[in-house]
């Protein structure tokens, strides 16, 4: 099964013996990992550090090293030959530059979003409803989502496109805010970016927050390896120092692998995750461990899904195919 190495505890070392990686805090030794076992090494403190040995088995295993500050990728250790990219970037400047081409893109991923958004609700509809619990606002919230979709189609603009995404994005948070226990005190969805200042999030914005981190991270490797440019992107304004690419390709893929794992997390044991509004590291680790049991022992797995639509929008911008957006089954 491919793996994360999560390391989160100052003082951790990792170091390369034998072929094997070995992580080190001070002189206990906490495991040891064989490379075939990994697919990404992740660093998620700052007082943690590794060898060039380690940085060399990684690099000749195709291992992705990424280094993170609260849920937010920070960096990553690309490969030499990345630069054969070139052509690829090239094809994709010239599609974001052409109006049509970005209105196309942007309505394929919020369309991908909506559905998927529309996906998690109606499987809790089917649930309350069977169930004899109260439904009907599920329901009506699943049919405004399908009339957003539905107007999708004959938007003229990447505003337009915006504008409905964010609608469909109210109803979706108000209802996810139904579905959650009331001691989790979610209200509406708070991205760390509109955080007002003084302000605590709760536990599952909180949550929300660092599945995101670890979406972002399996979506910026895909990026990468389909060889497109992270920061040219159609549905995202560009913007300096920002991987607005990675953004539109993580939105179809955000209700499915992480809403829907935490939204079921918390319903099960919302206690779990208390300690995120200290940022405890046992509670942290419970959203790394529910999202990325979500990316990977899914069938087929989602990372492997995230990797496909990154190459078929690389195919997409070279004029090969058309690019059409993941949408989970019922």
């Amino acid at each position: 099964m491919t793996k994360i190495a999560l390391i989160d505890r100052y003082g951790a070392f990792l170091s390369a013996k034998e072929g094997r990686f070995q992580l080190y805090v001070k002189s206990e030794r906490i495991w040891d990992v064989a490379p075939v076992e990994l697919e990404a090494i992740v660093f998620t403190i700052p007082g943690a550090s590794i060898s060039a040995a380690a940085v060399k088995l990684a690099n000749d295993y195709g291992i992705d090293i990424v280094f993170m500050d609260k849920g937010k990728p920070l960096a990553r250790l690309v490969q030499a030959s990345y630069g054969s990219t070139l052509k690829t970037w090239l094809h994709q400047l010239k599609k974001a530059h052409r109006r049509e081409e970005r209105l196309r893109l942007a309505v394929a991923f919020a369309e991908g979003k909506i559905h998927n958004q529309r996906v998690v609700l109606y499987e809790y509809y089917k649930y309350f409803k069977t169930s004899g619990k109260r439904y009907h606002h599920i329901a009506s919230s699943v049919n405004r989502l399908e009339e957003l979709l539905s107007k999708l189609e004959s938007t003229s603009s990447v505003d337009e496109v915006r504008r409905l995404e964010a609608q469909a994005a109210r109803y979706y948070w108000a209802t996810v805010a139904s579905l959650l226990p009331a001691e989790v005190g979610f209200k509406l969805r708070i991205p760390r970016s509109r955080q007002a200042p003084g302000v605590e999030l709760d536990a599952f914005n909180r949550a929300l927050n660092v599945g995101y981190g670890v979406l972002k991270r399996a979506v910026w490797r895909a990026v990468f390896m389909a060889g497109l440019n992270p920061y040219v992107s159609f549905l995202h304004k560009p913007r300096a120092g920002k991987m607005t690419l990675v953004f539109d390709l993580m939105e179809e893929f955000r209700p499915i692998a992480v809403d829907r794992p935490l939204i079921a997390a918390f319903r099960k044991n919302c206690k779990q995750f208390e300690g995120l509004k200290n940022d405890e590291r046992e509670a942290t680790r419970a959203v790394w461990k529910t999202v990325a049991n979500r990316l990977y022992e899914s069938k087929p797995p989602l990372n492997n899904l995230i990797l496909e639509q990154a190459r078929l929008l690389a195919r997409h911008v070279r004029g090969t195919c058309q690019y059409k957006p993941y949408k989970a089954k019922w």
